[in-house]
């Protein structure tokens, strides 16, 4: 009896240091605030409050704000509303107001329900978005209370928002001067007279006075220029990706709703020991894969965590009833005098045809178990993916090509002998098949009738690219663009070659909403690349084409380069460097989160980073379009 007495005090001891500590502000002296904090607040939030309690303090359309709870993984349980119609749920450590009002917080969920009766958040409204000051106060903060998980998360996140806006502000300054004297030599180059036909001799003034040595030089300027703004633009749209990622992140928290959830529980499981001198089991959390869930792949990842005060003493995963293989690093049993509270588990599990139900079981130190199950199920998508191939070397009008038949074959047999998609659902096209009959053929009719609404299309195009002039092109360029097929005349690419327009019709026709067109060409008339010159064309190319044909729904479009850049081959390779690094990607090696999927973002990624890496930065692929959901193109064996 005096032991029960002894561990009833003992916890009552301790629960009156969580509210203690779950209350106290993080900001511990409120008069000695930076310039930089605009407005600061210490809210209570506490057990069967006001369902929204006013901050008081008043935010703007734009305004950075900081939410900081004493209890780090308490931000789940949170939701913000600025004044009557903007409500974040689960907010960043740092926002961004998206409206002006009041700002209102409360609790997203009924949570302490039993011990914990209260807990704090700090609200810091930052002066401006300056996070060079933000990190430095942050910084500041932590050295005064190193243990605080809270002010450790929100420094690294305001680090990681400092590196990217950093780097977009240098990069928009940095088009911003590039386009500003682009223009200026632009303009000079207008009030020149019209060139004169022939060459102007050595010695001999060019029109509009200056020398031939200094046209030259301004004319290699520009394309210099032209060459850099196509480097920034990729940089920054690679930022966008960045911030993109990390917005994501948000939306990992809501998995610390059910983790929550539990905690509840769990704490209403230790009172009622405490009452009848019984004892609870483990809790198990599931954070992925989601119960009933559907996926395409023969693999998927396992994720969660498992805690019980005794300690976790072993840990089995089933996958329909048999035990999931061990290896030794996975640790899922534990000595005795080593039993961790908590145990995150990370597991990739092999899928059967079908459906597949996966138990986990934790035991705790005391010999108490528990179970959690979720079911996924497995459904067969190889044939419903279709593809066209196309490789172009042997122009019989144009500059022959190395490596594009190469490339193709290289998908073509990706797709066929990794991906195991059937031989009959990839059309393949090289050389003097690759009309432009027989291409038009194969993308607005065969795949017009095949495809359906939800099946996966993939168009893959290695060969040649060019421009012709065109006042009326809605690029707002003066340009139309083109894929040039075998047969093509450079002189009469309209009736020859296959413009962007027309491409973009032909994506109207196919009714799958995830169709994805990758292309190893370009469009510069620089030498050395999969592009011809034609004669007068020097205008800088925009890439609203490749917005115009990635503007339907499910379309991704993913180029070799910018628009003003090269698409190169390289001997060493063997192969177009895009379309190497690409394979390459989607054969395991872009599979960034190890899940045996590789998606179309992931290997984006990767040939972000190693295509310029391997051409010393003068080449950048470009992503354009989005589809709803993880869109999976690779599938590692």
């Amino acid at each position: 009896m005096k032991v029960r007495k002894l561990v009833f005090f003992n916890f009552i001891f301790c629960l009156f240091i969580i509210i203690g500590c779950s209350s106290a502000p993080i900001i511990k002296d409120a008069s000695r605030l930076p310039p930089i904090v605009k407005a600061y607040k210490h809210i209570t939030l506490y057990r069967g409050g006001p369902h929204y309690k006013d901050t008081g303090i008043y935010v703007r359309k734009g305004d950075i704000y900081s939410i900081l709870p004493r209890v780090y993984y308490f931000r789940s349980s949170l939701s913000v509303r600025i004044g009557e119609k903007d409500v974040t749920f689960f907010p960043s450590y740092h926002n961004k107001a998206t409206s002006t009002g009041p700002m209102y917080i409360k609790l997203q969920f009924g949570m302490f329900s039993s011990g914990t009766s209260s807990f704090s958040v700090d609200i810091l409204l930052w002066e401006r978005e300056d996070w060079d000051q933000i990190v430095d106060f942050l910084e500041r903060l932590q050295e005064k209370d190193r243990e605080n998980e809270t002010l450790i998360y929100a420094l690294d996140e305001a680090e990681r928002r400092k590196k990217i806006y950093v780097a977009e502000t240098s990069a928009t300054k940095e088009i911003e001067e590039t386009k500003k004297e682009l223009e200026e030599l632009r303009q000079e180059r207008q009030e020149r007279e019209e060139p004169v036909k022939g060459i102007i001799g050595k010695g001999k003034t060019a029109p509009g006075g200056e020398a031939p040595n200094a046209v030259e030089t301004k004319e290699k300027r520009i394309k210099e220029l032209e060459a850099r703004l196509g480097e920034l633009s990729s940089m920054l749209a690679q930022l966008q990706e960045m911030k993109k990622d990390l917005a994501q992140e948000r939306e990992k928290t809501s998995h610390l709703t059910k983790a929550l959830e539990a905690k509840e529980k769990r704490e209403k499981e230790l009172l009622t020991r405490l009452k009848d001198t019984s004892k609870a089991p483990p809790v198990i959390v599931i954070a992925s894969p989601k119960d009933g869930s559907k996926v395409e792949a023969n693999a998927i990842r396992l994720a969660g965590v498992a805690e019980d005060e005794q300690g976790i003493a072993e840990l089995k995963i089933f996958v329909n009833d048999k035990p999931l293989g061990q290896k030794k690093d996975r640790g899922l049993r534990f000595p005795e005098k080593a039993f961790p509270k908590r145990l995150d588990f990370s597991e990739q599990v092999m899928l059967e045809q079908g459906e597949n139900e996966i138990k986990i079981r934790a035991i705790d130190s005391d010999g108490l178990s528990s179970e959690s199950i979720v079911c996924v199920n497995r459904i067969e998508t190889r044939k419903n993916i279709w593809a066209v191939v196309i490789g172009i070397n042997n122009y019989p009008h144009v500059r022959h090509l190395k490596y594009a038949v190469n490339d193709a074959r290289m998908f073509y047999d990706y797709l066929v002998k990794d991906t195991r998609i059937p031989p009959e659902n990839v059309a393949l096209f090289t050389d003097q098949q690759a009309t432009l009959s027989k291409i038009k053929s194969a993308l607005g009719t065969d795949l017009k009738n095949k495809a359906g609404k939800e099946d996966m299309v993939i168009i893959f195009f290695a060969g040649h690219g060019a421009t012709e002039t065109d006042v009326m092109s809605p690029d707002g360029d003066g340009l139309e663009k083109y894929l040039l097929p075998f047969d093509a005349e450079p002189k009469d690419l309209y009736a020859t070659a296959l413009p962007m327009g027309e491409i973009s019709r032909i994506f109207g026709r196919i009714r799958s909403e995830r169709l994805i067109f990758i292309a190893d060409c370009c469009y510069s008339g620089a030498s050395g690349g999969r592009t011809i010159d034609i004669a007068g064309i020097r205008a800088t190319i925009s890439e609203a084409f490749l917005d115009r044909i990635a503007g339907g729904k499910g379309r991704v479009i993913m180029t070799a380069s910018g628009a003003n850049e090269v698409s190169a081959e390289v001997d060493e390779l063997q192969h177009g460097v895009f379309s190497y690094y690409l394979v390459e990607g989607l054969r395991g090696r872009a599979d960034a989160d190890r899940d045996g999927l590789i998606s179309v973002d992931e290997v984006y990624r990767y040939v972000s980073e190693q295509v310029p890496k391997a051409t010393g930065q003068e080449q950048h692929p470009v992503k354009k379009g989005t589809v709803e959901g993880r869109l999976i193109m690779g599938i590692v064996h």
